[in-house]
């Protein structure tokens, strides 16, 4: 997994303005002919593991980089009402 979300992939975020952009991303190229990937850190890896996963499955010549950036809400009550899990 890339290094920014190992520890935790859902930070919290709270009342402040939300800046997807600040928070840990994770990202990974995969194959869009099956389901196998790896997590990369550089764009230069996508391109050296697809460059290795074609040459074994020749038929397999789509790639796609995909960056995921999680977060979660702080709970907080609104109204009287509990937070909803």
């Amino acid at each position: 997994m890339t290094a920014g979300v190992k520890s935790y992939a859902y930070p919290e975020v709270g009342d402040e303005r939300l800046v997807v952009d600040d928070l840990p991303a994770r990202r990974w190229v995969e194959c869009a002919s099956c389901v196998e990937g790896l997590d990369i850190e550089h764009v230069s890896e996508a391109e050296a593991w697809a460059r290795k996963h074609h040459a074994k499955n020749l038929a397999h010549d789509r790639f796609r980089v995909v960056r995921q950036t999680g977060w979660r809400f702080t709970p907080r009550l609104a109204d009287g009402l509990a937070p909803t899990p």
